[in-house]
């Protein structure tokens, strides 16, 4: 995956996780392939250039597969999806060091359907905020 052979594997993670976006983009991908603009409503915060920059990199990574598909959405490799389940792990484990009343671990991490609508998401989203 990397050329940084003689690095710490908890350093590269790290430093593949540096900023507050790339694990939101990693939790939404593994939940369904998303176009550039459903994730751009999901992450309004974000500017389109960073999105850009941040989609680029993952690819770079082999975290978020390189190619689109027809529909001209985005997905996550084998390796990124194992890595969101290390993401939602982690962001379960803080938000209960956080908050001894979010022992509730179901209802943390239970996801929307597959089939949810965008609007759903977006309210859905504004949820995660409290664990990501």
């Amino acid at each position: 995956m990397t050329e940084k052979k003689n690095e710490c594997g908890v350093k590269y993670t790290l430093d593949v996780l540096e900023n507050r976006w790339r694990p939101r983009i990693i939790f939404w991908l593994g939940f369904r392939p998303f176009t550039i603009e459903e994730l751009h409503q999901l992450l309004p915060d974000l500017t389109d250039v960073a999105l850009n920059k941040e989609i680029t990199s993952l690819q770079n990574l082999r975290i978020i597969n390189p190619i689109v598909d027809e529909e001209h959405k985005y997905s996550l490799t084998d390796d990124g999806n194992d890595l969101r389940n290390m993401v939602v792990a982690t962001s379960v484990w803080g938000r209960q060091q956080i908050d001894d009343s979010a022992n509730q671990v179901s209802a943390q991490i239970v996801e929307p359907e597959k089939d949810a609508s965008m609007a759903e998401l977006i309210k859905y989203n504004e949820e995660l905020d409290k664990y990501m």
